[in-house]
């Protein structure tokens, strides 16, 4: 990665997600191991509505991807 990508990775972390520094050092370990831009890794994988967490519990569907369902589907002895 240069020089470029670092600066605007820390000003996307900085700016757009408000982390702080332990949270900058903790994010960019992580998506440097899986290969990914903090950008790419927000976007996709992070889920932040700015309610509760009593809130959020309700927007999850623990239907949506049962992986016991999933397995007694196509592994079933």
């Amino acid at each position: 990665m240069n020089l470029y990508h670092t600066f605007k990775d820390l000003e996307f972390c900085i700016e757009t997600l408000g982390m702080n520094d332990d949270q900058i050092n903790e994010i960019i370990e992580v998506t440097e191991e899986l290969g990914v831009r903090p950008r790419y890794f927000a976007d996709e994988f992070i889920f932040v509505t700015g309610r509760g967490i009593e809130e959020d519990s309700k927007l999850h569907d623990p239907d949506y991807l049962n992986i016991a369902v999933f397995n007694a589907m196509f592994f079933e002895q």
